[in-house]
């Protein structure tokens, strides 16, 4: 189910991974049948490997459902947004942070153009190739994005609870508030979409 709750633990598991912890805790085999691919990420070294694109599409699809393809994130990697992802880490595998900002894209592509998404995500995440720049790490940035993911209000409103929570990561700054808020629009479409098209599954079958 592509909820609140799922993409969550998707963060969860990329903070899990980065920490050099595994994802066994978050995902067992008993709760969803997973690709040998996934079952390969339960122990991982984030200081000495990487995460293909395999690895970061089956990761997705395990916990939010089909819907992630390698073959759009290839692209993206290559062409469409290469400048914002960044080139690989480690031979063709790439880090948790870039992980994260592909997890971003593929919630912000439901509202944005992928350059608008571009120039979006360029206002905090500045050389994709340089973490220093960046006014918030992109697995902080996720990790934030994911807690106010059951925003149901206003969008607007979410202001002084996401300055809090950027606060409490010394990462406090107008520009990130704005940007995650444009984030949760995004976010709350794609789930409408989500949930549209399995609605409409069920009508069709009926």
């Amino acid at each position: 189910m592509y909820d609140a709750q799922a993409v969550q633990t998707l963060s969860s598991c990329l903070l899990r991974l980065k920490e050099g912890k595994g994802i066994g805790p978050l995902v067992s085999e008993e709760e969803t049948e997973l690709p040998k691919v996934i079952t390969r990420l339960k122990q991982f070294d984030s200081t000495k490997n990487g995460l293909s694109i395999n690895e970061i599409v089956h990761l997705a699809n395990a916990l939010i459902g089909e819907h992630m393809s390698a073959t759009t994130i290839q692209n993206w990697t290559k062409r469409e947004v290469r400048d914002i992802i960044g080139v690989p880490h480690r031979g063709k595998k790439y880090s948790i942070n870039q992980a994260a900002i592909i997890y971003l894209l593929d919630d912000l592509k439901h509202l944005f153009s992928l350059e608008e998404t571009r120039e979006l995500l360029t206002i905090v995440f500045k050389n994709p190739n340089i973490d220093e720049d960046d006014l918030i790490s992109p697995l902080d940035f996720y990790l934030v994005y994911t807690q106010h993911s059951e925003t149901s209000g206003p969008i607007e409103l979410t202001e002084k609870r996401l300055r809090r929570s950027l606060e409490r990561i010394n990462a406090y700054r107008p520009e990130t508030v704005h940007v995650l808020q444009l984030c949760l629009y995004a976010r709350r479409i794609s789930h409408l979409t989500h949930e549209a098209k399995q609605r409409l599954q069920q009508v069709l079958q009926t």
